[in-house]
């Protein structure tokens, strides 16, 4: 109403003439089109007011502006997070299919790249099981042959011709003597303090086992029939032979030997039989000082087992029990071969 008014009272002074002069018709038209101008920017300022405050003041249009806001942020949020489900469920879908595609493609490179097949691996096995089996033969071959070498060389280096004195008798007893027995020779000396005593009580007891096993097998009619007729006519003979000539006289073998047992027969001789005798058997023995009577003599702890035929059958060392050592004698006097 205010513009409305304003733009009355223009049009009014217009339109009244102030000078006394008589307007002029362009000016009229220019006052005219200024009045009709301002009027129209009144009435358009005037209709956008009215416009703004009804829009403002009325809550209908605005609530359901804000509630198409409200609606249309929710629907671009909804269409935002389900194309970021699709993407994520896109992407895993991926990370699965090449996850699948790499596994499958591994195991198929693994069953075609396998260096060894089934038909590799059985001929392998095969082949490994013929070799075995080929070594292992060649092995008990080469073994045996060996084994025979070693008796071989054993009846040439172990064992051979002696000449010494019967302690018993004072009499000469050679190698020949013990042929058709079976015989275990221990070579000491007997001022020996521990070693040597030791050593022929374990050789009687020896004995004594030897003994026992032969009168069991011999009384066993059994056994009589398979029993080796070696074992039942072939006894063992024990032997002891000084390597200290000097001290050790016929005198004192003699009664050296009664302390360990009856059937121990005791040689000796000069210092060069006694070293010949040794030298056969491969006994070391080496005196501790230079003193003339008292002395100690350093030497091999060794039982040689000689057959009936004075060959070298086996080697029995200070470790052996007299068990032990018992049955392997009674199994060599019982092989085969020492009936020959």
């Amino acid at each position: 109403e205010m513009w409305s008014s304003l733009a009355r009272r223009v049009a009014s002074r217009t339109a009244k003439p102030r000078m006394t002069t008589p307007p002029d018709e362009t000016m009229i038209s220019v006052r005219r089109l200024l009045a009709a101008s301002f009027e129209r920017r009144c009435t358009s300022t005037s209709s956008r007011t009215t416009t703004t405050t009804t829009t403002t003041t009325t809550p209908n249009n605005f609530d359901k502006c804000a509630r198409h806001h409200q609606v249309a942020r929710r629907k671009q949020h909804q269409h935002q997070h389900n194309n970021n489900n699709n993407n994520n469920n896109q992407y895993h879908n991926h990370l699965r299919r090449m996850m699948g595609s790499s596994t499958s493609n591994s195991n198929i490179r693994s069953n075609n790249n396998s260096p060894v097949g089934w038909k590799s691996l059985l001929l392998l096995i095969a082949t490994g099981s013929g070799v075995l089996f080929f070594f292992e033969n060649e092995k008990k071959r080469r073994m045996k042959s060996i084994a025979e070498n070693q008796k071989g060389v054993g009846k040439a280096a172990v064992g051979g011709p002696f000449e010494l004195i019967n302690a018993a008798t004072n009499k000469k007893f050679t190698d020949k003597d013990l042929l058709g027995n079976f015989s275990l020779i221990y070579f000491g000396f007997t001022t020996c303090p521990d070693i040597c005593p030791d050593e022929l009580e374990k050789m009687a007891e020896v004995i004594d086992i030897v003994e026992k096993e032969m009168e069991k097998q011999n009384s066993n009619p059994d056994n009589n029939a398979s029993s080796s007729s070696s074992l039942k006519r072939t006894p063992l003979v024990p032997v002891f032979i000084s390597i200290d000539p000097e001290r050790d006289t016929a005198k004192v073998v003699k009664e050296y030997v009664k302390e360990f047992h009856p059937k121990l027969i005791g040689l000796t001789g000069s210092k060069e039989q006694c070293a010949k005798a040794a030298r056969a058997y491969r006994v070391y023995y080496h005196k501790t000082n230079e003193s003339s009577k008292d002395y100690l003599v350093d030497h091999s702890i060794i039982m040689y087992l000689i057959d009936k035929n004075g060959d070298f059958v086996a080697f029995y060392g200070k470790n052996y029990e007299a068990r032990p050592m018992a049955m392997s004698i009674l199994e060599h006097m019982s092989s085969p071969s020492s009936s020959k």
